[in-house]
């Protein structure tokens, strides 16, 4: 074979360079793309005309796009009933939950507006999974009504992240939008680049709470110290099941020295965790 039939193979660091400017290249297309989607969704899907859940027409001008009729089929958590430190709806007495009492949190308090069920589960699956954006409008105001109400104080709000990749396939981080519109509403600052996902975790749906902790291990960094030094932070998120990914992102803001760290969720996952007097009193009933 002569030199000037020999196939010409590319230096290794060329490979590399084309290909981070190819993904370089996909990742402002993804962002135009999002931007253009977005704005587009406002023209289409105006904000105060229809009720998100059954669509009748809204009676009136209002932040939270939910008619008084489906507002009754909500599951709101009261104070009374969930844990004091994650928030979670507990059963037996006592203030807090087992895995509370058991200090597997690292976040210093958290709560969520809803029990995740039923339509509230159906709005936080099209915000996620069907590329419905606006419902993030109604979302957050409920979010900073729950702030409201708990009378907490932060300087600083943050979303939990997600990898470029989960990014770029959902075309938006839905905590994101959620923590934007929460900003809007309260006047405290958001800060979406300081805490990131450095790593892909496989989905947490069907993971046990040891085998979620082991998969969030080392995924969550913060870039930028000084942004949280100090700081009570507000992180947000859609739904908090064992508290897993919460307590991962805590553990890295405490790490940079943020004073206090806060979880706001629209969602709770998980339904009547026990006590520890409630785990001995259904004993001694069944031994009864």
């Amino acid at each position: 074979m002569s030199n000037n039939q020999k196939t010409k193979v590319m230096p290794r660091s060329k490979i590399s360079k084309k290909s981070k400017e190819n993904d370089s290249i996909f990742g402002k297309c993804a962002s135009v793309f999002v931007t253009l989607y977005n704005r587009a969704c406002k023209v289409f899907f105006p904000s105060n005309i229809k009720c998100l859940i059954c669509g009748d027409d809204l009676k009136q001008k209002q932040d939270i796009e939910v008619c008084d009729k489906c507002k009754c089929k909500l599951h709101f958590i009261t104070e009374s009933e969930c844990c004091a430190r994650c928030g979670s709806v507990i059963s037996g007495q006592g203030k807090f939950c087992l895995n509370c009492q058991k200090g597997d949190t690292e976040f210093d308090i958290a709560r969520s507006v809803f029990i995740y069920d039923g339509e509230i589960k159906h709005l936080i699956a099209g915000l996620k999974y069907n590329n419905k954006p606006y419902i993030s409008r109604t979302l957050s105001n409920y979010i900073a009504q729950k702030f409201t109400e708990l009378k907490w104080q932060a300087d600083l709000i943050i979303p939990v992240p997600l990898s470029d990749a989960r990014r770029k396939w959902r075309g938006y981080n839905q905590a994101q939008l959620l923590a934007e519109g929460v900003s809007d509403k309260l006047g405290i600052p958001v800060n979406t680049e300081t805490l990131v996902k450095i790593k892909d975790t496989d989905q947490q749906v069907n993971l046990s709470s040891d085998e979620r902790r082991k998969n969030l291990k080392d995924c969550f960094k913060v870039i930028d110290k000084y942004a949280v030094r100090g700081k009570r932070i507000l992180l947000i998120d859609d739904v908090m099941t064992t508290g897993s990914t919460a307590s991962a992102c805590a553990h890295e803001l405490k790490k940079a020295h943020a004073d206090r760290v806060m979880v706001l969720t629209i969602a709770h996952g998980k339904t009547e965790i026990p006590t520890e007097k409630g785990i001995k009193a259904q004993e001694i009933f069944e031994n009864l």
